[in-house]
């Protein structure tokens, strides 16, 4: 019960940062290099967004920017699906305890 009202909190808070950006708090930022050269993450987290962080850099994989929630490991998002598929998907989780099982694109 206690993960399904987490969700909840969480999905509320993403709304409202997206309504407006200066409710998410303070950023932190931090930088990871990897042994190999030109590999790199950065990984930023929000003091109002708890759970909610978003990872870009070389060292993803695909060079590009994702977003995750730790309330739903191993999934994440693009920027255009925070509010079309991983809100939804914290609601799910809040309402009836159901996590993705599929993604609903293709990837």
């Amino acid at each position: 019960m206690q993960e399904r009202a987490e969700a909840a909190r969480s999905a509320r808070a993403l709304l409202a940062a997206i309504a407006d950006p200066s409710t998410m708090g303070e950023r932190q930022v931090l930088h990871v290099k990897y042994g190999r050269p030109k590999r790199f993450a950065r990984i930023a987290t929000w003091a109002n967004l708890p759970g909610f962080s978003c990872q870009n850099g070389r060292g993803l994989g695909n060079g590009g920017t994702s977003y995750s929630h730790t309330a739903l490991p191993g999934w994440q998002y693009a920027r255009s699906e925070i509010k079309s598929e991983l809100i939804p998907d914290l609601e799910l989780l809040a309402e009836r305890g159901v996590r993705p099982t599929q993604a609903t694109r293709a990837a």
